[in-house]
């Protein structure tokens, strides 16, 4: 296929849709078997770009985000698992329990609209160290509470604190990765994400069983002022500013369209990277980006500074989400699928701690909590198929198409994941209905775990490869609908347990899971055109905001 760039250097960058731009180039001389891949976002010649940062520093970074993400979903999972004590020590019902639950789902659909904005606007560090200062007080809070009311005031605050997450990891990966790695980052976020709802939740229910659930928030208490403590002294600001001309401008790591990148010879040593694809040796990679030498690194003061403040108006960031949402397909397909496959672990959760105490399995919270390795490998899996073997197929599917990424091909692998969740969901709850031995249940856990972390991580992506401008207001509209859907599920759980059964109940969820993810295949299909059509209204977004993120 050499050569067949050659066919596009002519051709504008407005020819082609967001989310377009040439990515694959063949070396010049294919016996020895490689390629060229354009850095998609052009990094500038600043050592202060976190896109120039080293690998060394990046992993330090996303490190830190990456266990406070596994501290948050923790938070937020492990309470299911204290169910059967809480109800002796608080004097409360289930059904108290589940409101509980929708309380907090209501702080986390509202959180995320409130403080994903001064993010933007303050710097991502900032809310990082709020939204975790505030997990740090809710634990220690709800290993004291005695009474109904104050549970909920917890669930409330940490609703509002763990919202940021979901939205501002995925803005820090915009900020800090190029294309080809922002799968195998979400993968490692979505890991983590599994690793705090069912690894996690395993240990605490090992702990409540032996020493009280009491205790088992007093060590996510712990544990979560540890993080605290770290990120204060070592998470770096990705927030990117430039000074011109005695102003200081936000500088967006812009994904548009390099198709002039062929036709200088300083812009391909600047932007690409050679990898080495022969067939006997593994792929290996060397970043070659021109630094300009004269500008001088930030100091530690400047990379740990509380703000970092720019002056666009905020207030467009707080209502832009929903349009956002609501009028560009890759975000309204995103946050169904994601909100939708929440949901069904949700109901997967509550289901385990309302079944399994009762006869024939009479399950002590340890035991309950052991329940929760099934969906974790399922979803290790998962996460590394539609994360890294995603971002290594990518490239083929570029190559096939005249060395032309599309966003859409993160979803050309996805049939198997969506067979997975459909048919995982479908053998949870019959063979728990009938049940059978655990193992059963687990299985199926495993199969939802894998077609979960697989839709999830590339849907994720998606949005970020096709709107990347736009990556903090798209995430924020995501994280609303994900946590809005789950508002009303356990006020319906106990009732369509006791209507329909087990096995109806989740044969209706399979194939709703089913039919959401043929959404899937529409995208593949229609994305491009869908893009070209919102091209001019996303244009005017990112300019309205300055070009920020």
């Amino acid at each position: 296929m050499a050569g067949h760039g050659s066919t596009f250097q002519d051709q504008s960058a407005d020819d082609l849709p967001p989310g377009t731009f040439f990515f694959v180039k063949e070396h010049e001389d294919e016996s020895q078997g490689q390629q060229v891949i354009l850095l998609s976002p052009v990094p500038s010649s600043d050592p202060n770009e976190p896109l120039n940062w080293s690998t060394a520093r990046k992993a330090v970074n996303f490190t830190l985000v990456l266990a406070v993400t596994c501290l948050i979903f923790t938070a937020l999972s492990i309470q299911y698992i204290f169910w059967q004590l809480m109800v002796v020590d608080l004097d409360v019902t289930y059904t108290q329990l589940n409101r509980a639950m929708s309380v907090n789902s209501v702080g986390l659909s509202v959180g995320c609209v409130m403080f994903i904005p001064l993010a933007k606007k303050y710097g991502r560090r900032p809310i990082y160290l709020i939204s975790t200062a505030l997990m740090l007080v809710t634990a220690f809070w709800t290993a004291e509470i005695k009474t109904l009311t104050e549970l909920y005031i917890t669930n409330l605050i940490q609703g509002l604190a763990g919202a940021t997450n979901e939205a501002i990891v995925q803005i820090t990966i915009a900020d800090v990765f190029y294309v080809h790695h922002r799968g195998t980052m979400n993968a490692l976020y979505m890991t983590m994400m599994m690793i705090g709802s069912f690894l996690t939740p395993m240990a605490a229910g090992v702990q409540a069983t032996r020493q009280g659930w009491r205790m088992s928030y007093r060590t996510l208490g712990i544990c979560t002022a540890v993080m605290f403590l770290l990120f204060v002294v070592f998470y770096e600001e990705t927030k990117y500013t430039v000074v011109i001309d005695g102003v200081d401008e936000q500088h967006e790591n812009v994904n548009e369209p390099q198709v002039d990148v062929l036709s200088s010879t300083k812009r391909d040593s600047k932007s690409a990277i050679t990898e080495d694809l022969s067939p006997s040796t593994e792929a290996s990679s060397a970043e070659r980006v021109e630094i300009d030498d004269t500008i001088p690194m930030n100091s530690w003061r400047q990379r740990l500074a509380l703000m970092t403040y720019t002056s666009e108006s905020i207030w467009p960031y707080y209502y832009r989400p929903f349009e956002i949402l609501f009028t560009f397909p890759a975000v309204l397909c995103c946050g169904l699928q994601y909100a939708c496959g929440v949901m069904w672990l949700t109901i997967m959760s509550s289901v385990l701690s309302l079944v399994l105490p009762l006869p024939p399995y009479l399950f002590s919270p340890e035991q309950i909590g052991f329940m929760s390795v099934g969906p974790f490998i399922g979803n290790l899996i998962g996460s590394f198929y539609g994360g890294y073997l995603g971002d290594r197929s990518l490239r083929y599917f570029a190559r096939r198409n005249k060395g032309y990424f599309e966003p859409e091909m993160r979803l050309y692998i996805l049939h198997i994941p969506a067979i997975a969740l459909c048919g995982g969901l479908i053998m949870f709850g019959v063979t728990l209905d009938r049940g059978m031995h655990w193992i059963y249940p687990s299985i199926g856990g495993a199969l939802f775990g894998f077609g979960l972390g697989s839709i999830s991580d590339a849907c994720l992506t998606l949005v970020i490869d096709s709107h990347v401008l736009l990556t903090g207001d798209a995430f924020t509209g995501v994280a609303f609908m994900r946590n809005v859907f789950s508002i009303g599920v356990p006020f319906a759980i106990s009732p369509w347990m006791e209507t329909s059964g087990l096995t109806n109940m989740f044969i209706t969820v399979g194939f709703i899971s089913l039919g959401v993810n043929l959404m899937l295949v529409v995208m593949i299909i229609y994305g491009k055109r869908f893009r070209r059509a919102k091209a001019h209204r996303y244009r005017e977004l990112a300019a309205q905001q300055g070009r920020g993120s």
